[in-house]
């Protein structure tokens, strides 16, 4: 009888344990969108416009930009290979999938190895540089993971973290935010690297994002966004022609 209401018990405490850590997630969740604005301010934010730099980009130029529509999936990307070919290439980033491509102003046919291969290095980057820009969206995503929230205190400063890990492993570490404004400060990711966040942008419509992520470790891996912009509408044209 002893060994029963013993297991009984615990068996309360573990999911009173769960229960307060899933309501310490949430409430963290909810000041990281009041951080951006809102979650109704971005779930109406359709069109995002952004020009990146740095992030340990192989086979990109600085200066790359991305046009997508958050909704569709859609994205067209502007920028220069490795090689120094000006490449113009419309994808969705939901399917995957490449849809023109264009090299130095003249139309690639898809299914080539060449395109495939343009198409691997363009979209390896921009979802990279996608999670740091949208980050503070990411961490509500149902297929994200969390883990137990904690106080800490970074450089005098009472921070709020919360360990998380994305869909598919892509990114997976902590988020460090100040609990009065919603803001990420810090994020370490699973290999240690350090990274401070600040330059939060107001892109248009209320929404903010953070622009700038420098990394404590190697300036390759800092990342800084030179335009962010959001948009209600824009021409369909430009997620299908040059």
């Amino acid at each position: 009888m002893k060994t029963f209401l013993t297991a009984v018990v615990l068996s309360l405490l573990l999911v009173h344990g769960e229960q307060a850590t899933a309501q310490a997630n949430q409430e963290s969740v909810s000041i990281l969108w009041k951080g951006i604005g809102g979650k109704t301010r971005w779930d109406n934010t359709n069109y995002i416009l952004f020009t990146a730099t740095g992030n340990e980009s192989k086979h990109l130029q600085n200066g790359r930009k991305f046009l997508i529509n958050k909704q569709s999936g859609q994205v067209r990307f502007e920028g220069k290979v490795d090689n120094g070919d000006n490449i113009v290439a419309l994808f969705n980033f939901k399917t995957q999938k490449i849809l023109r491509l264009f090299s130095n102003g003249v139309e690639s046919k898809t299914a080539t190895e060449e395109v495939n291969e343009y198409f691997a290095k363009i979209h390896e980057q921009f979802k990279k540089d996608a999670t740091f820009l949208f980050l503070p969206t990411l961490i509500d995503k149902p297929e994200t993971r969390t883990g137990k929230s904690v106080a800490k205190i970074v450089n005098a400063e009472k921070l709020q973290s919360v360990p998380f890990q994305l869909k598919d492993n892509s990114l997976a570490g902590e988020v460090l935010f100040n609990v009065e404004t919603g803001y990420i400060k810090q994020l370490v990711d699973r290999e240690g690297n350090e990274f401070y966040v600040n330059g939060y942008k107001d892109i248009g419509g209320g929404v903010f994002l953070p622009t700038t992520f420098k990394s404590m470790d190697s300036q390759n891996k800092s990342t800084s966004f030179t335009t962010v912009a959001a948009f209600t509408e824009m021409e369909d044209a430009k997620f299908s022609n040059l």
